[in-house]
């Protein structure tokens, strides 16, 4: 059994640990995406979040954890770039929808086999089972990690 301050002295190692990862992930990504598609990391899940059906800035901003000045300023540039476009929404005209155009749908699917490139040369020599494990382990930390349902979400 794991005393109390040996427990909360491993979390405190894991965050460390996953933010180091994950500064060192976006470094990888971030230069040669930008020169392969001309989208920074940001930009590119801001395009995704649409892509999987967050069709207003707010749920954009909700579902990547990004401030909301930051995805608007980014659908924006996005807007200007031919890759999203905004529309009214009928129901409401005080409401604009984001969805991708034919162009943004193509970029994000170019931005896969572009990303699994960059991943590939950078990280395709870690050793399969521990990337394996390390996988299955931060899986089970999200799913450790999601908010309990609120009163209101589990009555509807």
């Amino acid at each position: 059994m794991i005393d109390a301050s040996s427990s909360q002295s491993e979390l405190y190692d894991l965050v460390r640990l996953t933010l180091r990862l994950s500064r060192r992930f976006l470094s990888a990504l971030d230069e040669p995406l930008e020169a392969a598609l001309g989208l920074n990391t940001k930009e590119l899940l801001v395009l995704a979040a649409i892509m999987d059906g967050a069709d207003t800035p707010g749920s954009v901003a909700g579902r990547q954890r990004l401030p909301a000045p930051t995805v608007t300023r980014i659908v924006t540039k996005l807007v200007g770039q031919g890759l999203v476009e905004r529309v009214t929404d009928p129901g409401d005209l005080r409401r604009q929808r984001l969805r991708l155009t034919s162009l943004g749908e193509a970029t994000r699917s170019r931005t896969r086999a572009t990303a699994q490139d960059i991943v590939d040369a950078h990280f395709g020599a870690l050793p399969a089972e521990h990337v394996g494990a390390a996988l299955a382990a931060l899986r089970a930390l999200e799913a450790d990690l999601k908010p309990a349902p609120t009163t209101k979400e589990t009555l509807a």
